[in-house]
């Protein structure tokens, strides 16, 4: 057992001992987030730690996956208390009443929070994370719980296409879906998760949405993923992202298209005042390790009178 996992342990082990210890993921959990809390509540329950797993709204994609290994959605869906002690899963901001005793995360940022137990490291996924504590702990990780980070791996990094897959996760993915006999064409149709672009627009505005307080600022991130995006269905999107951004009162709305077939993605900063700012990536970049870490540093930015503005901080 490893120094961090004799803490993680001892930290979970002492919070389930006073109260409910509950192991959640972010609001509108995805594959990732919901897989992460599964294999996290496994090393919990080897080592004897009673915990619960509270998700909030997860997605259809997440609903999918978990069904495929026996997990029910419902089940697992239900409300965080104030009194709770918290697990957080693929994030490292509390979005709900509880006092957080550990986290877990695979988003950099330029401002760790500081709770008893903070991991937040570069990996393809947050599973894997949870999967190498696992392991760490001296438990036998077993089919179930790899597969779980194999699948993880694949949807979370673009069917293993995305900028933040670190070197060797590629391939460990691909040579263990083969070891375990996972159904790779399964897994690469939900790692790619392509949008029907013929639902209307105000859909499309609004997929993977995500909401982000940096230093006080909400910012908003949507996201679509297509291979057949078109100048017309485009300016259609950016219209809804508009009005929603004006109701919404959020500082800024960030929305981006990947293409993981040309592999690219473009992104779109829209601000409250009419400005309208484009980045184009020429590879298939990441939300949590490529985007949002520049949008935090630059609305902290703003918040301390540092940045003028939002082009000055692109890279």
């Amino acid at each position: 057992m490893s120094g961090r996992t004799d803490r993680l342990l001892a930290l979970c082990r002492d919070a389930a001992a006073q109260g409910r210890l509950v192991i959640t993921g972010h609001d509108g959990a995805d594959a990732d987030a919901a897989l992460s809390c599964v294999l996290m509540r496994e090393l919990l329950a080897r080592a004897g730690i009673p915990a619960q797993i509270v998700l909030t709204a997860p997605d259809d994609q997440a609903r999918r996956v978990l069904a495929r290994f026996g997990e029910d959605a419902e089940v697992l869906c239900g409300e965080i208390r104030r009194t709770d002690a918290l697990v957080l899963c693929d994030h490292h901001r509390p979005e709900h009443a509880g006092q957080v005793v550990a986290c877990v995360d695979h988003h950099p940022t330029d401002y760790p929070p500081d709770y008893p137990y903070v991991q937040i490291e570069p990996a393809g996924a947050c599973t894997v994370m949870v999967l190498r504590l696992l392991e760490e702990a001296g438990f036998a990780s077993g089919a179930r719980c790899t597969a779980m980070a194999v699948a993880a791996l694949y949807i979370d990094t673009v069917a293993l296409r995305s900028a933040k897959l670190p070197p060797g996760e590629g391939a460990w993915a691909r040579e263990t879906a083969e070891r375990l006999g996972m159904d790779t064409a399964w897994l690469t149709r939900e790692g790619l998760h392509l949008q029907d672009m013929s639902l209307p627009a105000s859909e499309l505005a609004r997929m993977g949405e995500k909401r982000y307080d940096f230093g006080g600022r909400t910012v908003i991130s949507t996201c679509v993923q297509t291979d057949a995006m078109t100048e017309e269905k485009r300016a259609a999107i950016l219209a809804e992202v508009r009005a929603a951004l004006d109701a919404s009162g959020a500082a800024l709305w960030v929305f981006l298209h990947h293409d993981p077939v040309a592999g690219f993605t473009d992104e779109v900063d829209l601000w409250p005042d009419g400005r309208m700012e484009t980045v184009h990536y020429d590879f298939v970049a990441s939300r949590g390790k490529n985007v949002m870490p520049r949008v935090e540093r630059m609305m902290r930015g703003r918040n301390n009178g540092t940045a003028a503005g939002g082009a000055a901080e692109r890279d």
